[in-house]
């Protein structure tokens, strides 16, 4: 079940009731080849580029399909692949041609839909048989959390039916976000996550031999005679023509000029112009046909395409909206919408403004209306707009939230912008500098592409930056880390202070290991180690504490590498100078002296060492017992942590009867916790409950091990299922089903 007023899942056993929606929409891989008739093609040629229509059938990437056959034979409950290129590679076509032949071969296909605004809930059916191929597009445009929600169900499928799930992921781009996706799937998860690059045309296929094969079947589709006669663009083999559709789009042209008896363009640009010419000639035919006219003028007609685009399908009064927003208001908006509908029919009935495709056509649409790109003027060129200015900043104007649209927008401009200079100078980057909220409703995935444009200002990241969550935060972690990584060197010019040297760098470290980006973390924690150690020397009163923090942070960094014998020096260093601190200075230095203590036993257990772990971990407890009664609000999180790493101890040295006292204690104070603020405390009040239900076990007391296991096992299940956690709902929900 996915998405039903309540969810019933795990029936064999346990049965969980949750009133949690998942952010994405489940349906059967569309087998059922779309057909285009002759007249509709040659009204609208570019309809023909569709994948859905398969008019150019799969051909060459013969490497590439075996290296995904070859993933989907692998051993494994669940696997992840991700398939990444540019726009307009071919990758939804792969994924096409690779559903179709798993589907022959008894699999299951079904495709998800990111969905945030839940429209209500349906039932899929599981496999009779053979396995399940999900194919997820779009993968770099999700949340990592909605990313970890959809992966978490299938997992659980996994566990429950017995289901074997392959699990494709399709994008555009792998920068930040998919490491650490990885990273959370095969640590929390221990699902096998692989990527998979589909290269530009090389050679695996032959740019005339496809060019050929698309230009007979564009043919045949718009019935054109003597097609056979178009030989390929001169410049076929430029760089320009790396995609498989930019040799689709060439072909299409040249067989519609070809039929039209006119010059085909050979320029990307000008393949663009051509097609969205055509576009408009079907919006004049329509408005003028003499029978059953539409009331829709073109001009405004391509206004509306425009807005469409920006903001994909939306409920009808929502386009009401957006068409006043944009001064959209002859003829009425319903008029308007309904003759929008007829040319672009929407692909979910629920809704309208239907963006126009594929993506890359939208795209130049967004660019060439965009007053300023180089090619205003040419002979075959699309006239620009200067509405379209106006229209932007109205349309994503907002007083205090961002309008629901303004996600699909801002990565549709980001999109756009990567490839035209002039989008991202004049509408782009003063929106953002604005209205810097925005880019965070887009997401993380969309701010790293947005990052990654050459030439970006540090403006424009400056302004973002300065509106990200100051704590950790699992959908915009990679866009923190990846902001910080633009900003960091220009931040460190600006200035010669080495303690705010030091303080880059440890921001820069943090950002990025909480990315999951642990391996670059590394050097930035090294270099502001370095710099508070010569700093302290220099002035241990002014920066002894700092040196502290940074040999903490750089030990934690290097324990969670693996690196675990070089984890334990700047550890011991940094709890040796918290202790000359708080000594000198309790109020102020106790509690880093606690944590530090905290993080010591931790290190040592890591290596081994458990004995010598208590002594640490029970001070720690100790002065934490100390500081709650004094502060209970405060202190109180941070004694738990500690009675519940002590209890851990304890049982891992063979002192178990008196584990059980610090690990019920934590239990009780996690409950408490989690009882005023559940988003923050739940996980901890799980893991405190496994915990607890591990304990009872190995104790014999299995009757009273159950009830904590089993309530532990249903916070994470709720947690997973809203993706209310961030990278241990995994881990700790496969130990508590191993447990239960």
């Amino acid at each position: 079940m996915f998405g039903d007023v309540i969810m019933v899942s795990g029936v064999g056993g346990d049965v969980t009731i949750t009133p949690a929606r998942p952010p994405y929409r489940v349906e059967a891989f569309p087998t059922v080849v779309e057909t285009v008739a002759v007249e509709q093609a040659r009204q609208r040629p570019s309809r023909l580029l569709l994948a859905q229509h398969r008019v150019v059938p799969f051909v060459g990437r013969d490497g590439d399909l075996a290296e995904v056959a070859e993933w989907m034979g692998r051993p494994g409950g669940v696997l992840v692949r991700l398939i990444h290129a540019a726009g307009g590679q071919g990758k939804t076509r792969l994924a096409g041609h690779v559903a179709d032949a798993w589907a022959k071969a008894g699999w299951t296909v079904w495709r998800v839909l990111h969905e945030p605004v839940f429209t209500g809930g349906y039932r899929m059916d599981l496999p009779a048989g053979g396995g399940l191929l999900v194919v997820v597009d779009y993968a770099d445009r999700w949340s990592v959390s909605h990313l970890q929600s959809l992966l978490t169900h299938l997992t659980s499928m996994n566990v429950q039916a017995g289901v074997t799930v392959r699990v494709l992921l399709l994008a555009r781009s792998t920068t930040a976000w998919w490491p650490a996706l990885r990273t959370r799937l095969r640590s929390d998860h221990q699902v096998e996550a692989t990527s998979q690059p589909l290269p530009p045309l090389g050679e695996q296929v032959d740019r005339g031999v496809l060019y050929r094969q698309a230009r007979d079947r564009f043919a045949a589709a718009m019935d054109v005679a003597d097609a056979d006669r178009l030989r390929p663009p001169p410049n076929l083999t430029d760089d320009t023509f790396g995609q498989v559709l930019s040799v689709h789009m060439a072909a299409l042209v040249a067989v519609d000029a070809h039929r039209r008896n006119t010059a085909a363009p050979t320029g990307p640009h000008a393949l663009s112009s051509y097609l969205l010419d055509r576009e408009r000639d079907h919006w004049y035919a329509l408005h003028h046909r003499p029978v059953e006219p539409r009331q829709t003028p073109p001009e405004v007609m391509g206004r509306t395409v425009y807005l469409a685009t920006l903001t994909a399908a939306v409920p009808r009064d929502t386009a009401t909206d957006l068409l006043h927003r944009v001064g959209l208001t002859a003829p009425a908006a319903t008029t308007i919408i309904d003759d929008h509908r007829f040319c672009y029919p929407p692909e979910d009935h629920r809704t309208v403004f239907q963006a126009l495709q594929p993506d890359r056509l939208g795209e130049d649409l967004i660019a060439l209306s965009t007053p300023g790109h180089r090619h205003t003027g040419d002979e075959d060129g699309w006239d620009s707009d200067d509405w379209t200015v106006t229209a932007v900043e109205h349309l994503l104007r907002f007083d205090t939230d961002p309008p629901p649209w303004a996600a699909h927008a801002v990565t549709v401009l980001v999109e756009t912008a990567r490839r035209w200079d002039h989008v991202a100078t004049d509408i782009l980057y003063p929106v953002l500098r604005t209205h810097p909220h925005l880019a965070l409703a887009a997401g993380g995935t969309t701010i790293t592409r947005l990052a990654t444009i050459p030439g970006i200002g540090p403006d424009v990241l400056d302004a973002i930056n300065g509106v990200l969550p100051t704590d950790r935060h699992v959908d915009l972690d990679i866009a923190a880390a990846t902001i910080t990584t633009a900003l960091t060197p220009h931040r460190l010019t600006a200035t010669t202070d080495p303690a705010e040297h030091a303080r880059l760098h440890s921001t820069h470290a943090r950002r990025l290991a909480n990315a999951g980006l642990r391996d670059q973390a590394l050097t930035p924690a090294e270099e502001a180690a370095g710099i508070c150690r010569r700093l302290a020397e220099a002035s241990p009163a002014a920066f002894l504490p700092d040196l502290a923090a940074s040999l903490n942070n750089l030990g934690i960094l290097l324990s969670d590498l693996g690196r675990r014998e070089e984890a334990l020096p700047p550890v011991e260093e940094a709890a040796g100078i918290y202790r000359r601190l708080a000594e000198a200075s309790p109020a102020a230095f106790l509690p880093d002296l606690a944590a530090s203590l905290n993080n010591l036993g931790m290190r040592l257990s890591d290596l081994g060492r458990r004995q010598e772990a208590l002594t640490p971990v029970e001070e720690a407890v100790a002065i934490r017992r100390r500081l709650a009664e004094a502060s209970p609000a405060a202190y109180l999180p941070d004694l738990a942590t500690s009675l519940n790493t002590l209890g851990i101890l304890l049982a891992e040295v063979g002192r178990r009867e008196e584990a059980l006292p610090p690990a019920e204690e934590a239990a009780g104070i996690y409950r408490r916790l989690a009882e005023a603020s559940p988003a923050a405390y739940l996980p901890d009040l799980a893991t405190s409950l496994n915990t607890l239900g591990i304990l009872l076990s190995d104790l014999g007391r299995r009757e009273e091990a159950l009830p904590p296991a089993e309530e532990a096992a249903g916070i994470y299940r709720r947690l997973a299922e809203a993706s209310a956690v961030t990278g241990n709902v995994g881990r700790f929900q496969a130990a508590v089903l191993a447990g239960v």
